[in-house]
Parts: structure tokens; sequence; C-alpha cells
């Protein structure tokens, strides 16, 4: 199985609950208690939001790593006191935009490049759902590729989106005004709906 690397080099520790920095950083700018997800890979954050008592919708294309999070989430609750499971949806955004409704928060974490051409088509809906919160994480190596102006098979142009200037760019496009920005490690950006 392809896992993402934070996982993938802490699958053990993650599975006894040992969340390495690179999620729970994320968690002060979560506001809200619905919470959806876009590429929530391995299901790390949105079972640590679930942890808190908050209704999350965790959306993730791969199927691979869909199952990963809810073989996670058995694996924590074998191990812990019960929590509610995030709902785990295998699917892509474009294709569940009805997700978007009555959400208090929206994050993506190193997935928002990925919508290539449709990214401005998903945060319309994000605004239009009217989404008070929007928590978007880069990623750090496609912002730097981004900044050198060198072209990128991997990403492109939407490596843009990675760096705190894209995702603030994005936010401000769809009506959002930037409350937070984080300009360390991967970039973080946080808006709410103006």
């Amino acid at each position: 199985m392809t896992g993402s690397l934070a996982y993938r080099k802490n699958e053990s520790a993650i599975k006894r609950g040992e969340v390495p920095e690179k999620y729970t950083r994320l968690l002060p700018f979560i506001t809200g208690k619905r919470v959806l997800e876009l590429g929530s890979a391995e299901g790390v954050l949105a079972l640590l939001l679930a942890k808190q008592g908050r209704i999350v919708t965790a959306l993730e294309k791969n199927a691979e790593r869909h199952q990963a999070a809810q073989n996670l989430y058995a694996e924590w609750l074998a191990r812990q006191n019960g929590f509610t499971a995030p709902r785990f949806v295998n699917g892509d955004i474009l294709n569940n935009l009805e997700l978007l409704e009555n959400q208090d928060t929206f994050v993506g974490v190193r997935s928002i490049y990925y919508l290539r051409d449709n990214i401005d088509r998903v945060f319309e809906a994000v605004a239009e759902a009217k989404v008070p919160t929007v928590v978007l994480c880069g990623n750090k190596n496609r912002a730097a590729r981004w900044r050198s102006g060198v072209p990128d098979d991997e990403g492109g142009p939407h490596n843009f989106y990675a760096s705190h200037e894209g995702m603030s760019d994005l936010l401000k496009r769809h009506g959002y005004r930037i409350t937070a920005e984080v300009t360390e490690g991967d970039e973080i950006v946080v808006g709410q709906m103006a």
C-alpha cells in the first residue's frame, strides 16, 4: 500500500495513538462542531477531531487510504475509550459537493493542488455552501518548487496552491478573509467567510 509519507514513517506510533506534530499542529485552527476533511488519507486528523467530539466527514479518493482510515479507527477503538467514528467517504469531492452543506469547517491538508483545473469550481461550492471556516495546509516541497520557477512535471502551476500565497489568493477570490497564516514547514492558511 502506498500511504502518505508521514503515516508510513510513524505508522506504529500512530496506531498506538501517538500522533506526530504534522497533524496536531492543525488542531488549534479547526473550529466548529461539523468538519469536512478533503483528502483525509489514512484518517489521522479526522480521528483526532472525532476524539474531540466533532462530527467529521473524512473524504478520501484513494480506496486503499480510505480502507486504511477505517482500519486505523478500529485500532484506536481497541486501545482507547470509545468515540464516534468519522463518516469515512471514498470518493471525489467533485461528485460529492453535497457534503459541504451544514459544515462549520472545511479542511484540506496537502490536497487542494490535486484539484488542478477544478480548484475554483470546488471553492465556489465551498463559498456557496457558506462554510464559515476554511483551514488549508500546503506542502513545503511543492511550494519551494513553485517559488523556484523551475518547470515541474509533478504539479506544475498547481503547486502555487501548496504555498501560503496560493492558498490565501484562492480563499480571497472566493470571499474569505485571511485570519491566520503559518509560513514555516507545511504552510497553513485559515480563512473566515467575510
